[in-house]
């Protein structure tokens, strides 16, 4: 049975195991071809809802995480929070976390696989409750995923456990490895690892180490109390870990997503608060043992959301330039509120890695562009970003055009999004400037 490539309606033998381009680089089903890369492929055009409000059991879903595996396959991962759209910790809801797969470069998705023993059908029970995931890809193929078990962040208690699964068939099935409690954590009180994506490092320093990471935020004990982020290290691909590092900067941060470069230099993004707004940098020359805070980036907004960053690459071989990384983030003003202020996702593009690797400095993005048309009027929760084996770039976000949810003495309302998948290219996001060429660019010429 022919399966329809729904992003590149000109090349329609999306059956095909594979695509020989050059040199043995072997494009998955789903890949553009070389003409459609030539053209916008607009994230506005095909995109999936791949978790609407009210499907699969669930009043309201919350989180997305997105990662391609070293196969090529597509893993979205997502809260369902069944009664309300609450956090973890605030005793209003069940909480458990599901998946799709996609193995066409999201054409198709699977049904979703529910990871864990599920929240139970009780709704007055919301103890079995876990969510904020994250995921990371292992050097061994391995797919790590993490996720915060109930009581959860909010309870100002030694709580927080962050719990780690692992797959090796490409996401098909789960295995608990192992479980972070705070008190494994220095000076923590509670925390929890930050959702979304974390980092497989593999350049420079860090060549050759077999290290993942992701950051921990988390509630200090000592030295006046206060929040801070912690460096999460693996060395077994994801089965044990150690906190390696530390930054508690004097202005505000929140959750912090990481991203490494060329060299090994890894950097920090912080989230600020909603009263404070904008974004905030920190870096570690060291593969994460010590940090510096830079300061706030002065290039871009943020109303005190997510963001999330991932390097233009696949599978650790870079496309056009080693120093091209995207980042996306909500492009709008602060003004003191959650939900509401929350607007206008922006992808980015920096071909200089962040002016190598200074936050703070000008110049740095040299592509910025709205993902959704009339951005500004759309509510845009927490995003994430990915990059797919034949250079195209995917998004997954919370998204919704209304609310009927407004605030109220005892919640601040909002918050109920659908979860969107969006998938665009180079042309596109540089309004064609650029493209793929699967004849010249550095991973085409490099096998799988």
């Amino acid at each position: 049975m022919n399966c329809k490539n729904n992003y590149d309606p000109d090349n329609q033998d999306n059956n095909q195991d594979e695509t020989i381009v050059v040199s043995n680089y072997k494009l998955p089903r789903g890949s553009l071809s070389q003409d459609a890369q030539k053209k916008p492929l607009d994230p506005n055009n095909k995109s999936i809802t791949l978790f609407k409000k009210g499907d699969f059991g669930s009043k309201y879903y919350r989180i997305p995480s997105l990662l391609v595996t070293k196969k090529g396959t597509l893993i979205a991962a997502i809260d369902r929070r069944y009664d309300s759209p609450a956090d973890l910790g605030v005793n209003k809801t069940r909480v458990d976390v599901l998946i799709r797969r996609s193995e066409d470069l999201g054409n198709s998705w699977s049904s979703p696989i529910l990871i864990g023993d599920g929240a139970g059908n009780n709704p007055q029970d919301r103890s079995k409750s876990y969510g904020d995931v994250f995921m990371v890809n292992g050097h061994d193929g391995s797919i790590i995923l993490g996720l915060i078990k109930e009581p959860g962040r909010q309870q100002k208690t030694p709580r927080g456990n962050t719990i780690i699964y692992r797959s090796i068939d490409d996401g098909k099935s789960w295995n608990k490895v192992s479980e972070i409690s705070p008190s494994m954590i220095p000076n923590a009180d509670r925390g929890f690892g930050v959702s979304g994506q974390g980092v497989t490092l593999r350049h420079g320093i860090n060549k050759n180490n077999n290290k993942i990471m992701f950051t921990y935020f988390q509630w200090d004990k000592n030295g006046g109390g206060g929040v801070s982020i912690s460096t999460m290290i693996s060395y077994d691909n994801g089965i044990t870990w150690n906190a390696v590092g530390n930054l508690k900067p004097s202005s505000s941060i929140d959750e912090t997503k990481g991203v490494e470069l060329s060299d090994g230099t890894i950097m920090l993004n912080h989230r600020r608060s909603v009263n404070e707004g904008g974004r905030s940098w920190s870096i570690s020359k060291d593969g994460g043992k010590t940090w510096t805070y830079q300061g706030i980036d002065p290039e871009v907004d943020d109303p005190g959301n997510n963001a999330e960053m991932v390097r233009y690459e696949f599978n650790g071989k870079h496309i056009k330039d080693n120093k091209y990384i995207l980042m996306i983030n909500a492009n709008s003003k602060k003004n003191g509120k959650w939900f509401f202020a929350r607007k206008n996702h922006y992808v980015r593009l920096t071909k200089n890695e962040f002016n190598n690797g200074n936050g703070t400095s000008y110049g740095k993005y040299a592509y910025s562009k709205q993902l959704v048309k009339n951005g500004d009027k759309l509510y845009s929760g927490y995003p994430v970003i990915t990059v797919l084996p034949d250079g195209t770039i995917a998004t997954l976000t919370e998204e919704t055009w209304t609310t009927s949810r407004n605030p109220t003495p005892t919640d601040a309302g909002g918050d109920d999004y659908d979860i969107v998948f969006r998938r665009f290219n180079l042309f596109w996001l540089t309004d064609g400037k650029e493209y793929v060429d699967y004849s010249k660019d550095f991973l085409f010429q490099n096998s799988n």
